[in-house]
């Protein structure tokens, strides 16, 4: 194993590690960059670290990166100095600059076919990317657990009073010029944020809603949900259904509802690796794809 950095084009620099593959594979794609979810960092143990395992037994490298986001707080550095960073200070439409510096790394190291595996919010960055400034070298996007930032689900939704009330509570701050101190979020997963990060994230402008994306992305998207992620959390109530019921994406998304899996795989962290595989494998999906629909 290796441990890698990169900087990204505003001038971050990021960690990662870098573990080649322990056989040689015969697949179409060669290497997975590894994105984790809110408040992580590439060597958090948990989903990714298995699917990493188990993708280098296949004959994939594997990349653990971190992006600007991990933690729940961190100071980032680069040649201009350095600022503050992590979960409570991050802002979602800066991912694909962390994203494109780790593409182009394992390209430059000699890896051309790449899949992206996001978890959580790397999964939404992950989508982001592909379907906004999509990297010619990712063949496949598998995306794990992506919560839907859709706010009028939170609103109406029985189970997300607590998200309504930290909803309340933020812009009540933000409203009194107090955007950026700090609260405890309880909703979709305790992190301490800004009052005005929460904003921007869960506002009724649906930015980082991933499910108009998938349209626009031109690769292949595998996407997780856990079937009890979906009975318990507004983030992924609605997402299977959606996302079936969308004629657009008939041959290009892929949506699999995980048997007993929360957010996190705990009680079978294999799944989503088991999932990629035998979905990789299939034979409509051996060429790929190279263009989006034409869009109404």
């Amino acid at each position: 194993m290796e441990l890698a950095r990169v900087e990204t084009a505003d001038g971050i620099w990021l960690d990662g590690l870098f573990e080649p593959a322990d056989t040689a594979g015969t697949g179409p794609v060669d290497a997975c960059l590894l994105v984790h979810g809110t408040g992580a960092n590439f060597y958090s143990p948990g989903v990714l670290e298995v699917f990493a395992r188990r993708a280098r037994a296949a004959g994939l490298a594997s990349l653990r990166i971190n992006t600007r986001g991990h933690d729940g707080v961190c100071t980032l550095r680069g040649r201009g100095g350095s600022r503050p960073g992590g979960a409570a200070h991050e802002i979602i439409g800066e991912a694909p600059l962390d994203l494109t510096a780790w593409l182009d790394w394992l390209v430059a190291r000699g890896y051309p076919n790449l899949t992206l595996v996001g978890h959580s919010m790397g999964a939404v960055k992950s989508l982001l990317l592909q379907a906004q400034a999509a990297h010619p070298a990712v063949r496949r996007v598998v995306a794990i657990s992506p919560p839907r930032f859709h706010h009028a689900t939170w609103q109406r939704h029985p189970q997300g009073e607590l998200f309504r009330q930290d909803y309340r509570e933020a812009t009540g701050r933000v409203s009194r010029g107090e955007g950026h101190s700090f609260f405890a979020a309880r909703q979709p997963v305790p992190y301490v944020t800004t009052a005005a990060g929460y904003l921007e994230k869960y506002g009724p402008e649906d930015r980082y809603d991933f499910v108009p994306w998938l349209p626009r992305i031109a690769c292949p998207v595998l996407l997780l949900v856990g079937e009890q992620s979906e009975r318990e959390s507004p983030a992924f109530a609605e997402t299977v259904a959606v996302v079936q019921h969308d004629a657009r994406l008939a041959g290009r998304v892929t949506v699999r509802r995980v048997p007993r899996a929360d957010i996190g795989y705990r009680h079978d962290p294999e799944a989503p690796w088991r999932e990629f595989r035998g979905w990789l494998d299939a034979p409509n999906l051996a060429a790929g794809l190279s263009s989006p629909p034409n869009l109404p």
